[in-house]
């Protein structure tokens, strides 16, 4: 790995923690306390590992050995994981545009089943990126290519707009949101 790269690494890593400091911080739930927020280490993505023995995950993402080449790639990269007390309940990556002005979330998972963070997880990661986006100058957020019809209408919930793919190769649907 370059210096560069390396040097890059290390600057946005800490601004990833001072993001997750400030969420964590911020969090308005009566249970925070039991609510931890981190970057994709090895804890996370050996649980990560259990995931793909749940039956109802509708994802095929191997978070374990895909994460680490994204990461590699990306080192402005958005990336979180979420815990309650000691269980990983969310994982989410993502990346800044070339020029800055958005920010991709390219990834997000909750484990499936009797998460104890179900209805609060998406609002923990979306605090996150906006902090990570306002932190960078972004001035959106783009959900890349969500999983059906009822994730995209749970953005809208959300206050986000759907776009659709116009069919190249390089655009993806996604949904938006002004931050």
């Amino acid at each position: 790995m370059q210096a560069t790269h390396m040097e890059a690494e290390a600057r946005y890593e800490s601004y990833r923690e001072m993001v997750r400091n400030s969420v964590k911080a911020a969090l308005p739930y009566g249970d925070s306390s039991n609510i931890s927020l981190t970057g994709l280490n090895s804890a996370a993505l050996r649980q990560a590992k259990l995931w793909n023995d749940i039956s109802e995950r509708r994802v095929d993402f191997n978070w374990y050995s895909d994460s680490n080449t994204y990461r590699k790639m990306y080192p402005k990269r958005f990336e979180l994981a979420i815990w309650y007390q000691n269980r990983l309940e969310s994982l989410s990556l993502g990346r800044p545009s070339f020029n800055g002005e958005r920010l991709r979330l390219e990834l997000t998972e909750r484990v499936a089943n009797h998460s104890m963070l179900k209805g609060r997880a998406f609002s923990i990661t979306e605090l996150s990126l906006i902090a990570y986006a306002n932190l960078l100058g972004a001035s959106e957020i783009r959900i890349m290519q969500p999983i059906n019809d009822s994730v995209v209408g749970f953005y809208l919930q959300k206050g986000y707009s759907y776009v659709a793919s116009t069919g190249a190769k390089h655009f993806p649907d996604y949904c938006v949101k002004k931050v």
